[in-house]
């Protein structure tokens, strides 16, 4: 993309890559660009597809020059307009001609940009115009679907978009739906979209410190946010339960209330020692129900309450705070011990009559070995497979019955 600062007018070039050429100008305090494709020009366009405002973007001086083409007609909304990549010169335009949607956008940015968004393609200004007076709680419950409550509004308007892209209003729309989201962040004077989308997934972190502290770094996409965070998620469930178990009440609030992931590590190293001290072998012990799974040499189910707090101790992790998960049939443990000695304990889950794999740890929640992994992940694949053959056998024998 090259740029050319002409005395009233933007040019922007895609050649040689693209065929593609843009002139923004300045009309009447609206910004428009005219798009030259091959023989074909568009002319008049409200809105070329290109955050104009953004010096990341389109550089310190295009930013410099278009304002200065805008001249007395800018306002200090146009800052606002950083927040927001798609749909920013059509906001703008709109902001300016609509002293209605102007004041919107200085109460809520977020909703006005949500009418730009969702009327984007071939809508008239009375359009725009009609949604801009409605009322701020029928306005979010018509555009984003979510209940027509002011908690809902109040959280719209102190949401900060990470790079205002369209995916970034369909995610805050779904975590708006959301009471309990909304609930645990009507304390907070801002919240960034990144929060909103991780706590939207991992609900026991939504509106923790320990969320916003991880979304306190720019990052360019959402989906960078989620490096990490499954394994952070189990480790802080862990640490609840354990804290549970151990008799720590407020464990919930101690573990999201930590500054990082390093602290959870803390906590949850500090407690497995005491659940593992404390935690003694049942008198009368309670066996568990073998699931559908064929035992094999080096992988083997533990069968009761007592086997689990033993596999606990010998590993040193927190396998003794599983007791009412293993109850439940919510998981199955296996103890694995591979050919050369290395020995990792196997949480198993099951949906739709499959099994799966939720988590695998070692010595003291030390990851696997690849031969390992390979070990228990070929027996699972085998023995899913069987209990498919099996089913399917039952199911022909069955309508074979029924026709005879």
């Amino acid at each position: 993309m090259k740029i050319y600062l002409l005395k009233n007018k933007v040019f922007i070039s895609f050649f040689p890559l693209v065929r593609v050429a843009i002139k923004v100008y300045v009309e009447d305090g609206q910004v428009f660009s005219d798009i030259f494709h091959r023989t074909s020009v568009q002319r008049k366009e409200s809105d070329c597809g290109l955050p104009l405002f953004n010096e990341r973007i389109m550089g310190r001086p295009t930013v410099e020059h278009l304002l200065n083409m805008l001249g007395e007609n800018i306002n200090d909304s146009v800052w606002e307009l950083l927040n927001y990549n798609d749909g920013q010169v059509e906001i703008y335009n709109a902001i300016t001609a609509s002293y209605a949607l102007n004041e919107l956008f200085c109460s809520c940015p977020n909703l006005a940009w949500a009418i730009i968004m969702n009327n984007y393609y071939g809508v008239g200004f009375h359009v725009v115009e009609y949604y801009a007076r409605m009322k701020r709680r029928q306005l979010a419950a018509s555009l984003i679907e979510s209940p027509s409550e002011e908690r809902v509004v109040n959280l719209l308007k102190k949401t900060e978009m990470l790079s205002g892209r369209k995916y970034e209003l369909v995610i805050l729309s779904r975590c708006l739906k959301e009471l309990e989201i909304v609930e645990s962040y009507k304390h907070r004077d801002k919240v960034t979209i990144q929060e909103l989308y991780l706590a939207y997934r991992y609900r026991i972190l939504s509106g923790s410190r320990l969320l916003a502290n991880l979304c306190a770094v720019k990052k360019e996409f959402l989906r960078e946010y989620k490096r990490g965070m499954c394994t952070l998620s189990k480790i802080v469930e862990d640490s609840v339960r354990i804290g549970e178990n151990i008799g720590i009440k407020d464990s919930l609030n101690i573990i999201t209330n930590c500054p990082d992931g390093d602290s959870v590590k803390y906590y949850h190293d500090k407690w497995t020692v005491k659940l593992r001290e404390t935690t003694k072998l049942l008198r009368d012990d309670i066996f568990l129900e073998r699931p559908a799974l064929m035992d094999c040499p080096g992988i083997v189910f533990l069968s009761s309450i007592n086997k689990l707090i033993v596999e606990g101790r010998e590993m040193e992790h927190c396998l003794a705070s599983y007791k009412e998960k293993v109850m439940n049939k919510e998981s199955f443990i296996y103890k694995v011990t591979a050919i050369t000695g290395e020995r990792v304990t196997l949480e198993l889950g099951v949906s739709k009559d499959k099994y799966f794999i939720k988590q695998a740890k070692g010595f003291r929640n030390a990851e696997p070995s690849n031969p390992v992994r390979g070990f228990y992940n070929t027996w699972l694949t085998d023995e899913n497979e069987r209990l498919r053959l099996i089913a399917e056998e039952n199911r022909l024998a069955q309508n074979v019955s029924m026709r005879a």
